[in-house]
């Protein structure tokens, strides 16, 4: 059913009273702090109309109205006004920090830790996909007799480098030819594909080389295919028990096994999602521990590409217009911090 004008008003003031004051709304409270141009008893009348619909519940007798998952939805899909509620200069200066970092994991560990400040939620920062990455550099180098290192640098600053068993009699001077053949083909290209070559048709070009090679590339495709994801980032976890829905010690335990689920979390961020950001509202959430929670996501991006993204997750009654203005500021100062270390 789409709702009236009225009703839609209605709902814009329970849902932007609620995340205020944490406290249940009644008519009188709204027609006294809102100017609505309507009696008290006509408020009343609306808001029955909107409990039956689902938008408001009352969380017990004699309470006021808060706002169901469906109204959260409706309101931010529709209602909802982004304001630049975020201290614009403040966020700037201290993402400008994120330049002094030379590790990426540091960039990331920052950045998580400025999202819960600017916000006070929890924030969760996930790192690029070693596999979406491109490569900039491959270098191999001999350890000792038996053992090769193969260093793969890419374009978001990962470096992977794994160790692995050679045959003695492959030369310095072959192991750097191979190393030059291998970047004339890949340079450029997501680590992922070049997995993909390498288990297929790779094999035939490489038999201008010694033929010791065709033990190399076998443990070129094995470290490859082993490379993992940096990680996840979390800061301002305890900032949960600042907000009274939290109280309830079954609902903080669920929160705090949750974040200490990564695998999870990972999922319930990187779900494809339509639009600029993601925003999953409490029962939308497939995993029940995540039920009484909001997540707003955005991506951020290098060579036009998502790298990586950026989270903040807190109780459904979040200021949704403050953490989106939060997220786009800050998803674009890190892009743009990407861009100049690549």
């Amino acid at each position: 059913m789409k709702l009236n004008d009225r009703k839609m008003m209605i709902l814009q003031a329970i849902v932007t009273d609620y995340i205020e004051s944490a406290e249940p709304v009644g008519s009188r409270s709204l027609s006294k702090k809102y100017n609505l141009g309507i009696s008290p008893a006509t408020i009343r009348n609306e808001m029955a109309d909107l409990e039956e619909l689902g938008f408001i519940k009352q969380p017990h007798t004699s309470a006021g109205r808060i706002p169901s998952d469906k109204g959260y939805r409706l309101y931010v899909d529709q209602l909802m006004k982004i304001k630049k509620t975020a201290d614009k200069n403040r966020i700037r200066l201290k993402t400008e920090l994120l330049r002094q970092y030379n590790e990426l994991e540091q960039m990331l560990q920052y950045t998580s830790k400025l999202l819960s400040e600017f916000t006070n939620y929890t924030s969760i920062v996930l790192a690029p996909q070693v596999k979406k990455s491109r490569l900039k550099e491959i270098k191999l180098a001999r350890i000792d007799k038996e053992n090769m290192l193969a260093v793969f640098v890419t374009n978001t600053g990962l470096i992977q480098n794994p160790i692995f068993r050679v045959p003695p009699e492959l030369t310095g001077d072959e192991l750097e030819k191979i190393a030059n053949f291998l970047n004339e083909k890949f340079v450029g290209m997501p680590l992922e594909e070049i997995e993909n070559r390498l288990a297929g048709t790779l094999k035939e070009e490489l038999e201008i080389f010694h033929s010791a090679v065709h033990a190399v590339m076998p443990e070129l495709f094995h470290a490859l295919e082993q490379m993992s994801d940096m990680g996840l980032y979390l800061s301002g976890t305890t900032n949960i028990f600042n907000f009274p829905e939290f109280s309830d010690l079954s609902k903080a335990r669920d929160f705090l096994t949750l974040m200490e689920e990564k695998q999870v979390i990972s999922q319930l961020i990187t779900d494809p999602g339509g639009g600029q950001f993601k925003i999953s509202i409490g029962s939308e959430n497939l995993i029940q521990k995540a039920q009484d929670c909001s997540i707003v996501t955005a991506s951020y991006h290098m060579d036009n590409q998502t790298v990586g993204w950026l989270s903040v997750i807190g109780p459904t009654r979040m200021d949704y217009a403050h953490v989106i203005d939060v997220l786009d500021q800050m998803s674009q100062l890190m892009d743009q911090a990407l861009k100049d270390k690549s």
